[in-house]
């Protein structure tokens, strides 16, 4: 049982920080909806920069949960 504890735990880490990536990820969508919705009713020269920000933010989350994959 003792030598099986590290790969659980291992185990456990990997599925931690996937979790938490996947989390991360519908928090980057939830930004792209509220900057979408701000965007709409508020008008303003800086709209198009903060709608390029949150899709940049969501292209690192994807890539995020891509590096995990990867590495892990």
């Amino acid at each position: 049982m003792l030598e099986n504890l590290g790969f659980y735990f291992g185990l456990f880490e990997k599925f931690a920080f996937i979790l938490g990536a996947i989390i991360y990820l519908i928090f980057a969508l939830i930004i792209v909806k509220q900057v979408a919705t701000m965007t709409k009713n508020i008008n303003d020269m800086f709209n198009s920069v903060i709608i390029i920000f949150s899709y940049v933010h969501l292209v690192f989350a994807i890539l995020l949960i891509l590096l995990i994959l990867v590495i892990l």
